[in-house]
């Protein structure tokens, strides 16, 4: 592991959540004492989640890329890693957009960061730097896989506007297309093979994904508990980047 590499540094980790509380843009001037609701109006009802058609495909292509590694004897890493920067560009630009009470709304910040921790990962498959391969899977680390099996599912519900535990639905849900269910899947897929992934690489992609980890848990037990339920789903996220990150050190 390159202990040297940036992304270890205390500056690019201020950086990023520097960059995650930009404000957010708004059609209509927002008082920022509504900020955490607006955030949760946006990722409630995005515009990546739009064409229902799309959302089943993309859970199942993210199921592909997780399993890939345990088939895939040379290009494991190159499946999980290549669809992750594709579907992070999408989401990045696109479940941080939505019509709100305050008109078109758009998460800078939150954008920002994930182009940053694309533009990483795309560094990675560019220059082949992870590998994975069958029998490097981690046996010691399959408690992720629960925890995987529960962001890509998202069982949840909306009633009377609050979100409840559902099973309805699980099969064409937007978790495809959520980046706090893919990042789990992705860091559990890497950390389940990662004798020879790039540490750093999974160190950005976790540091992101516990940062966010921590605002939902914000978001939905604190500031939004009647839907606590959402908090629960957001948990493989907190969990896994926080070992990814240990892990990766």
């Amino acid at each position: 592991m390159s202990t040297k590499s940036f992304v270890y540094k205390w500056w690019f980790k201020v950086i990023i959540v520097l960059v995650m509380f930009l404000p957010a843009y708004t059609q209509v001037p927002l008082d920022s004492r509504y900020t955490i609701n607006v955030i949760a109006q946006v990722l409630m009802s995005p515009y990546v989640a739009r064409i229902a058609w799309v959302l089943p495909i993309a859970k199942l292509a993210l199921l592909a890329a997780a399993v890939a590694p345990a088939f895939a004897r040379r290009h494991g890493a190159r499946i999980v890693l290549g669809y992750y920067a594709a579907i992070l560009v999408i989401v990045a630009i696109f479940q941080n957009m939505a019509n709100t009470q305050y008109g078109f709304t758009f998460l800078a910040g939150n954008s920002l960061a994930q182009l940053v921790v694309a533009a990483l990962v795309v560094g990675d498959v560019a220059r082949d730097k992870s590998q994975t391969a069958p029998e490097d899977f981690d046996r010691g680390s399959v408690w992720v896989i629960p925890l995987m099996v529960l962001a890509l599912l998202m069982p949840y519900a909306i009633k009377y506007g609050i979100i409840v535990p559902s099973l309805q639905g699980v099969l064409a849900n937007e978790a495809g297309v959520t980046y706090c269910m893919i990042t789990p899947v992705v860091v559990g897929t890497l950390i389940l093979f990662r004798r020879q992934v790039h540490a750093p690489t999974l160190h950005a992609i976790s540091y992101l994904g516990f940062c966010f980890g921590i605002l939902n848990m914000l978001t939905w037990f604190v500031f939004e508990p009647q839907s606590w339920w959402m908090g629960v789903c957001h948990l493989p996220l907190l969990v896994i980047s926080f070992y990814g990150m240990r892990v990766s050190r």
